[in-house]
């Protein structure tokens, strides 16, 4: 397949930010979206203002590269994924059961219905991927569980991908369906890490493909990475492949907001990225480009939504949405009403990434002590589409 066929009928993963630069599910409601909420969301805010003000502050720059990726910070130690393990049903069924259990009994009974489907073993025969898929059960990306079980998905398994960069890929297959194949590099990430994949991969379900469908789908597998953090923060400092290229997301999200400290998708205060050549404006530049001004461009396209994305959209906004396009307006929706952490909480994952703070508000945040070697050529973050890679 060439790389233009790729485009057009394929979607992928991946953190670059380079290749990016000017270059029946029930519609939600409001209770659904609140009910796809992790139990981390649903904590008390900021009464006190003080999250809010370190949030006005600059971006926070990094000050352990060993959390991050490679291709935005190439001074960090080479990246390797998981390495080889012994994955059983009764570990896999352990795990889910502490994670879900966060979540409330239905989760659990949720999750460890889907893992053991029939119907969905035959889509997903993996044991680790069939795990990823239900560790989304009550969360922002559960509309993905029933995306599968409505028979949208043909297959999700691993291989091996043309792109050896790629994390995962979606290719259109007969009969209106998807294949899903997850990059076999990845084969023993945690599958709560390949869920979060699987989460961005089954938003795309009909073979077209724009910026703003990557933009849109990397905000809400980000935000949801955010919120299972919040969960199990453990995974922050795995330094495993994928949890570094996912930091690398978390931090240029967390870093996208405005002198209010507001949470946005298309406007910051400065590189949201702190040291990387060139500068990244905003999280959603990594998708939409840059301006010749410096600003995050704009795509005019729109590509057809599906309830997933509705469901997804609703779960982190905390709104209701029905027919959301992946277009410009969702663009703007996002950018103004992301509401899947608190203030505080946002402080809280920025400490987990160990990003360094203002040690008191309104004191500018300095760029050290990490050591930087910017190049032009740096990969900062892009989950691009069409055949490029995670």
């Amino acid at each position: 397949m060439t790389v233009r066929n790729a485009y057009r009928h394929a979607a992928a993963l991946t953190l670059t930010v380079a290749a990016l630069l000017p270059m029946p599910l029930v519609s939600a409601t409001a209770a659904t979206a609140d009910q796809g909420a992790t139990s981390a969301h649903l904590e008390a805010g900021d009464p006190s203002g003080e999250a809010l003000r370190l949030l006005a502050q600059p971006p926070f720059p990094p000050t352990d590269l060993s959390l991050l990726a490679t291709q935005a910070y190439p001074a960090g130690p080479p990246m390797q994924p998981a390495p080889p393990r012994a994955i059983t049903v009764s570990e896999l069924v352990r795990q889910l059961n502490t994670t879900l259990k966060l979540r409330g009994r239905r989760a659990v009974e949720e999750g460890l219905a889907v893992f053991q489907s029939q119907q969905i073993s035959a889509i997903v025969p993996d044991l680790n991927l069939r795990a990823a898929l239900a560790s989304l059960a009550s969360s922002p990306a559960a509309g993905s569980i029933q995306t599968v079980r409505e028979g949208l998905v043909r297959r999700v398994a691993f291989a091996a991908l043309p792109n050896p960069s790629v994390i995962a890929q979606t290719f259109t297959a007969p009969h209106g369906q998807i294949d899903i194949f997850v990059n076999q590099r990845y084969r023993y990430e945690d599958f709560r890490l390949l869920g979060v994949t699987l989460s961005h991969e089954t938003l795309h379900q009909d073979g077209t493909f724009n910026n703003n469908e990557e933009a849109i789908s990397a905000t809400l597998h980000t935000a949801y990475y955010g919120q299972l953090l919040l969960e199990q923060p453990q995974l922050a400092t795995s330094r495993t492949e994928l949890a570094r290229r996912l930091n690398t997301g978390l931090m240029a999200l967390l870093n996208t907001r405005d002198d209010l400290g507001r949470q946005r998708l298309t406007h910051a205060t400065g590189n949201v990225l702190p040291g990387t050549v060139p500068p990244l404006p905003s999280f959603g530049a990594a998708y939409l480009g840059i301006t010749p001004g410096g600003g995050t461009a704009t795509d005019p396209t729109s590509t057809p939504g599906n309830a997933n994305l509705d469901f997804y959209l609703n779960a982190i906004t905390r709104t209701r949405h029905t027919g959301a396009a992946f277009n410009t307006a969702t663009v703007q929706f996002l950018d103004h009403h992301q509401a899947w952490a608190t203030p505080s909480q946002r402080i809280r994952l920025a400490h987990l990434l160990k990003l360094r703070l203002p040690s008191r508000p309104g004191k500018h945040i300095p760029q050290g002590p990490v050591k930087m070697h910017p190049s032009p050529a740096t990969d900062g973050l892009a989950w691009r589409g069409s055949g490029s890679g995670t």
